[in-house]
């Protein structure tokens, strides 16, 4: 054996000795419902979020003309929402159970906060419907944000284990071709 396969071999046998305990996603039998779930509501919500969009621009003098408008960049808060949501629950379903729950909160708040802000800056009744689907939009974005960062817990051992999943760190390879 080359010195070079040796010193390779040392030093894969010391990486996998070093290597951390999986994360708790891999140890769970299966996350596979909690991230279709956590797809469909980033879809529910960015699929909102784009309508908030469209609204305020309405509001602003810049309406939709065709489909193309629409599936522009608009469609974007779709896409990420679905992939966020996919995430959240691939990786941490408290914290997509706990950004559903705030982002629920936030949209029903943002509703009224938004329908009464409207029915004071615009003409009713558009102002107050227009109002509220804005205002909606942006309490949903900042309930989920709040979910996501500060998830609750529901006892002292899934506080522990997600403290502990997040130490594990993320496994990083690095290739070298001798």
């Amino acid at each position: 054996m080359n010195r070079t396969r040796l010193i390779s071999s040392i030093l894969l046998l010391l990486g996998l000795a070093a290597a951390p305990a999986g994360l708790s996603a891999q140890r769970d039998q299966s996350r596979v419902a909690a991230t279709v779930i956590g797809a469909g509501l980033g879809v529910a919500s960015g699929g909102y979020m784009a309508l908030s969009i469209v609204v305020a621009e309405a509001r602003a003098g810049r309406y939709v003309h065709d489909v193309g408008d629409v599936l522009g960049w608009r469609s974007m808060p779709v896409i990420a929402g679905a992939a966020t949501g996919a995430a959240l629950g691939a990786y941490s379903p408290r914290r997509l159970e706990a950004a559903a729950l705030y982002g629920t909160g936030g949209l029903a708040g943002g509703a009224l906060l938004g329908m009464a802000v409207g029915a004071m800056v615009w003409d009713p009744p558009e102002g107050r419907w227009a109002g509220a689907a804005i205002g909606a939009g942006v309490g949903l974005l900042i309930g989920n944000v709040l979910g996501i960062f500060y998830p609750y817990r529901a006892s002292a051992e899934e506080a522990e284990a997600d403290a502990e999943s997040q130490s594990a760190g993320i496994p990083v390879m690095v290739r070298i071709p001798l």
